[in-house]
């Protein structure tokens, strides 16, 4: 299930439609399979993740659980236009009590055609093993720029430093009047 979740994700990054302008600095697809493997990863659990619900995650095959905040901080930072304006905003809804689903959740949209990537959409199954749908109606757009320390440190795993990604993107708004 896990690796399927995978491969539905890269497929789905690799055939988005994009802004004409945009570059990307790494590849996608193989950025979904750096991130998922890292989701797994018991180094990158311990230093990213709260170790209060470990167990539990690990043993229902969730590995995707607890990372969909840190890994959409990332990939939003990552994957940016040339003057640091983003592509995907981060969405949120906390204290969902009232639709089926994740109490709490972060994802991407894609600022110019709505699109959703659920980096962790798969986190969220029910006692038979299916999928859980998410209720992203619920979400409201959150603000990328902040100190995530969490986010830094998953990246380093990655061999990345996205610290600097994120000063960088900040910079180039601010020199192209978006700040």
């Amino acid at each position: 299930m896990y690796n399927n979740a995978t491969r539905m994700l890269a497929k789905q990054v690799r055939f988005m439609d994009l802004p004409y302008k945009f570059r990307a600095q790494y590849n996608m697809p193989a950025m979904v399979y750096k991130f998922r493997a890292a989701f797994r990863n018991s180094v990158v659990r311990r230093d990213a993740l709260c170790s209060l619900f470990e167990s539990e995650r690990c043993k229902s095959g969730r590995f995707a659980a607890g990372f969909c905040g840190i890994a959409s901080y990332t990939w939003s930072h990552l994957f940016r236009m040339p003057n640091g304006a983003e592509i995907w905003r981060l969405k949120v809804y906390r204290g969902n009590y009232y639709v089926p689903g994740l109490t709490d959740h972060v994802w991407l949209e894609n600022k110019f055609d709505g699109s959703i990537l659920d980096l962790t959409f798969d986190q969220s199954v029910d006692e038979f093993g299916k999928f859980v749908e998410i209720p992203y109606f619920l979400g409201e757009y959150a603000d990328s720029d902040f100190e995530f320390a969490r986010a830094y440190k998953f990246a380093e795993h990655l061999g990345i430093d996205l610290k600097s990604i994120v000063f960088e993107n900040a910079l180039r708004r601010a020199l192209h009047g978006r700040l």
